[in-house]
């Protein structure tokens, strides 16, 4: 694991997490197109880093702008089981990265790790549609719930969003008729 340390502001309801997590050093496999994950997070192991930083990649690809992979989301939610997660939802995550694992063994017959990118690809798409058409299933709800925290931990980096900022300006209690009108002229209320 390398010891530099990204820190990335996450936000979940109304409350923000800054979370401290570790940049893990991964191994481009050329053949099918994977970044392996070489040491375990915090939380996770190492196959499952992989999976997580695969899913979300095939889920926010870098094009012209970041993928996850350049926004270390499954880094920093390895550090959000740490600091954020109940015992529900870290074994609601482990649990779909399991899932995951039994579809690619009962589709392919071999390890999510181990398929090539357009299998994967594929896996992910079907598993997308299953999850949104069949609600009732608590894969579709584990898959629901990771898939809405790729995003969120995504469009709450700073490589997706730099000028992002929280509380523009000061808190300003008592503020006066003209000063208000000021700040509804500028569009912040």
């Amino acid at each position: 694991m390398l010891t530099q340390r990204i820190t990335r502001r996450v936000f979940i309801g109304a409350s923000v997490y800054i979370v401290s997590a570790p940049l893990f050093a991964t191994i481009f496999n050329k053949a099918i197109e994977i970044h392996r994950v070489v040491d375990s997070g915090q939380f996770f192991d190492e196959h499952a880093l992989t999976v997580l930083t695969d899913v979300a990649e095939i889920m926010i690809p870098k094009t012209e702008t970041p993928g996850a992979t350049d926004a270390n989301v499954a880094a920093v939610l390895d550090g959000l089981m740490m600091t954020w997660a109940g015992s529900k939802t870290k074994q609601q995550y482990i649990s779909v990265i399991e899932q995951i694992q039994e579809v690619a063994k009962s589709t392919y017959q071999a390890d999510y790790i181990q398929l090539p990118l357009q299998q994967r690809e594929l896996l992910i798409t079907e598993l997308d549609k299953t999850a949104f058409a069949n609600k009732n299933t608590s894969l579709s709800a584990s898959y629901r719930h990771l898939k809405e925290m790729i995003f969120h931990v995504y469009y709450s980096s700073e490589e997706a969003n730099p000028d992002f900022v929280l509380i523009p300006g000061g808190y300003r209690g008592d503020i006066t008729k003209s000063e208000l009108q000021a700040i509804k002229t500028r569009g912040y209320l």
